[in-house]
């Protein structure tokens, strides 16, 4: 199971106004669905790219909608 992500912002207003870690990590709960207890830990490089770590995977998350569209939007 991946554990590390590279995802492209969006054209959408909110993520081009990302500039914590705090931020990245709201971004990732609330835009990307991504449960809070699953994320490591997150990175934005260049102002283009967030760099998304996970942690505690099980096997059950791969079929979860969350990380199936994760795969979907990732580099």
């Amino acid at each position: 199971m991946e554990d590390f992500f590279l995802i492209e912002l969006g054209e959408d207003e909110y993520s081009h106004q990302l500039e914590y870690e705090e931020m990245v990590i709201e971004y990732c709960i609330d835009v990307l669905d991504i449960p809070e207890e699953k994320i490591e830990c997150v990175n934005i490089l260049n102002n283009q790219y967030i760099e998304l770590t996970l942690q505690n995977l099980q096997k059950e998350d791969v079929s979860e909608d969350w990380y199936v569209n994760l795969h979907k939007i990732s580099r």
